[in-house]
């Protein structure tokens, strides 16, 4: 007996393999078109997949193979250029396909409905007759058809309602003498109207500069860093760009590492541009992404502005793409499917023969590399735009002076003079709830999650401890549970206390705190930027939500109160990271004509890294820190996978990696160094605990040729099954 046909379908579960199904019975096999979703039955479950291949003869007897139960699409949801992006990036990053592919879908796809434009309703007149004779006692309903006429594009019941209230009568009768009628029309977004005045600001030299050399590469592809100074106006040269773009009809696309930095980026889009911004991120509804999803396809959208997961939108005429802030380490996904926006973006440009434009102050050490090797064009923007000057930055000895709950006397002298000249000031500090730790004076014991390697997190307001790794709450122990004293200290500061802190010092001057316990509702951060924006609060206390991309005119004083912390971590990456974060958040300091000034807390006022940052600047101090990255054979001169173990023994976890990692090294492959198995740096997390080995390797092809193969042989493992596992590669973090 012959073979029969088969569809590969790929379904969202965490397997690296496909799935043979038979067509159904009613429908031809040559009907079905890869890229295509289809309902099939998975053993007791019904789930959707996707058709990504079709094949002529199974590897399977027939009696194993399960048919399609229904079929979803008549056209595929994915181009070819998209279905190609997404296989690429599972082999690259050696993830499940199934889970790969259904990233790049909105929930209500995933789900197996459609994604129907969103309507409105509308009435019209139905009829050219003059009605005057026929509504001579009506006066209600001849007011309506007034209206109508004066709009033959129709009104909604809201438009209706502004100018004539109690309307709804009088409408139906309309209805049912069939003199109107009533239609759904699709709710299109509306561009700024070309009578306004579209905000038209002119480029400075080096914008302009910049600006002329990315225009002579719109027709290919070509990754350029747009390495600017912060408060430079690279917003600018992204948007005369885009605006080059859209009028030849094609799409740009935006990505942002934050939700935060969306809603002034898109009032500047749309004030600049005259175009409706389509967003797409985890803070809007799933009605909300789909419609954005089906505005891309259609070629509805001209512009997105989204977080990562943008990037795998079926763009139609996708044209040009920037990555704002494209260090940021939010571009990297830690869950699922373990992937690089920013990345994935270069390759999609790539792809589809497109430039991209990497804009950022502090460019990560990748990128740099990049540049050096001529991989990527550099463009740099030295100056700050509108006249405003680079901040005096200033660090402030915390042995010598006099402090209170981390804030230094002098930090709150300058405070002090800066209040008394109406101008904003910004603190910064990277640790919510009010204090890191409770202590016991008597018998030293601290407050420690029973479920992970941390600390518990102090918040006095609601008086409990939490745990900021695993959400464990509990209550705060009115004596030591070890000892029975009732001598317990917080130490530390956290932003709530630095708040509470301040309140006492300026008792009155209003102040906010922004982090991401005070802004969990929707809406809540563009709600307090623009507050901030308005005058309303003279000290904004937060974290690092505020070191991205934020323009706050009137803030002239930046005080970060601990720069320590990145100093000394097992990561090799931290001094990178705490070099880009303090230049960030300094940028936020007197970014219009008023001079900026910065105070920065430290107790290693003579650390070197820290000073080269702060004498030489952020690119001598990444050119120094590369060369040490260099020396001790560390990405990017070399490239890294990490394999992980997560379980309920320490014991489990490191047994299973040393079975991985004698099977790497019967490869014997050249160029390869792995270390492990060792505990993460939180070597137990929510109650697992974890183990990872680290893999360097002088090329990339080392891993990338192996990758598959490795990827198969751990999963045919006797403890894969008894372990949670993961391989990810180019990782970010070290735990």
């Amino acid at each position: 007996m012959n073979s029969p046909s088969v569809l590969i379908i790929a379904l969202p579960i965490p397997l690296y393999q496909t799935f043979e199904y038979l067509p159904a019975k009613d429908l031809d096999f040559k009907h079905y078109k890869i890229g295509t979703r289809v309902r099939v039955q998975f053993g007791a479950r019904k789930l959707i997949g996707l058709i990504i291949k079709k094949a002529a003869n199974s590897s399977l007897p027939i009696n194993k193979l399960k048919r399609v139960t229904e079929v979803l699409d008549d056209e595929p949801i994915f181009d070819k250029a998209l279905l190609e992006l997404l296989f690429w990036a599972a082999e690259y990053y050696q993830q499940a396909i199934g889970e790969v592919l259904f990233t790049a879908l909105p929930s209500v796809l995933r789900k197996g409905k459609l994604i129907t434009p969103t309507t409105s309703t509308l009435y019209k007149l139905s009829t050219d007759q003059n009605l005057d004779s026929e509504l001579a006692r009506a006066p209600k309903q001849r007011l309506i058809v007034e209206l109508l006429k004066a709009s033959p594009n129709g009104l909604s019941a809201e438009e209706v309602a502004i100018h004539m209230p109690n309307w709804r009568s009088a409408m139906n009768a309309l209805l049912s003498k069939n003199f109107i009628k009533k239609v759904q029309q699709e709710i299109l977004p509306q561009s700024i109207s070309t009578e306004k005045s579209i905000e038209k600001l002119n480029l400075n030299t080096e914008q302009q500069q910049a600006y002329e050399e990315l225009t002579t590469k719109l027709n290919k592809f070509n990754c350029c860093l747009l390495d600017g100074v912060t408060g430079s106006g690279k917003t600018e040269v992204y948007l005369s760009l885009a605006a080059d773009v859209i009028a030849k009809k094609k799409q740009v696309l935006i990505l942002v590492p934050e939700i935060g930095l969306t809603p002034q980026l898109l009032q500047r889009i749309e004030s600049r541009l005259g175009e409706k911004v389509h967003l797409t991120h985890s803070g809007l509804n799933d009605n909300e992404r789909a419609q954005t999803w089906l505005a891309t396809k259609t070629n509805k959208a001209s512009i997105v502005v989204g977080t990562r997961s943008a990037i795998f939108l079926p763009y139609s005429k996708l044209g040009l793409i920037i990555i704002d802030e494209e260090h940021d380490l939010s571009f990297k996904q830690h869950e699922g499917f373990l992937y690089n926006a920013r990345d994935i973006a270069v390759y999609r440009a790539h792809q589809l023969k497109i430039p991209i434009l990497l804009g950022t102050a502090t460019p990560s050490f990748e990128t740099q590399h990049n540049v050096n090797n001529q991989r990527y064009q550099k463009l740099v923007l030295s100056k700050r735009a509108k006249d405003s000057s680079v901040p005096d930055v200033k660090l402030v000895d915390m042995r010598s002076v006099a402090s209170s709950d981390g804030l230094s006397n002098e930090l709150i002298q300058a405070m002090l003079t800066e209040l008394a000249n109406g101008n904003q000031i910004l603190l910064f500090l990277n640790r919510r709830g009010y204090a890191p730790t409770i202590l016991c004076q008597e018998c030293a014991w601290i407050a420690e999650c029973t479920r992970c390697d941390a600390r518990m997190t102090f918040y006095k307001k609601r008086n409990i401890l939490k745990c900021h790794h695993c959400m464990k709450e509990e209550k705060v122990p009115e004596i030591c549970p070890t000892c029975n004293s009732d001598k317990l200290l917080w130490l530390g500061e956290g932003t709530q206390r630095i708040e509470n802190k301040l309140k006492e010092i300026f008792p009155n001057t209003a102040i906010t705190r922004i982090d991401r316990d005070s802004t969990r509702k929707k809406n809540a951060l563009e709600e307090k930027l623009n507050e901030i924006h308005s005058g309303k609060y003279q000290i904004v206390i937060g974290t690092q939500m505020l070191s991205k991309g934020h323009d706050f005119p009137n803030v002239t004083l930046v005080g970060i109160l601990n720069v320590d912390h990145g100093l000394f971590s097992t990561d090799f990456r931290a001094t990178e990271r705490l070099a880009q974060l303090l230049v960030q958040v300094a940028g936020r300091a007197g970014r219009s004509t008023k001079k900026g000034k910065v105070l920065l807390q430290t107790y290693l006022p003579e650390h070197p890294q820290l000073n080269c940052l702060l004498a030489e600047g952020y690119t001598a101090f990444s050119k120094e820190a590369l060369k040490i990255r260099k020396e001790c054979a560390l990405p990017p001169y070399t490239f890294m996978l990490m394999v992980r173990a997560r379980a309920n023994s320490m014991g489990l976890t490191q047994n299973f990696l040393q079975d991985v990692k004698s099977l790497m090294e019967k490869e014997n492959i050249q160029g390869l160094t792995i270390y492990g198995p060792i505990p993460a740096m939180m070597e137990r997390k929510a109650g697992m605990y974890q183990s990872q080995l680290i893999i360097f390797a002088k090329h990339r092809k080392s891993i990338q040729q192996n990758l598959t193969n490795w990827t198969q042989a751990i999963t045919a493992r006797p403890l894969a099954k008894r372990v949670r596992w993961d391989i990810e590669v180019d990782p970010l973090e070290m735990n």
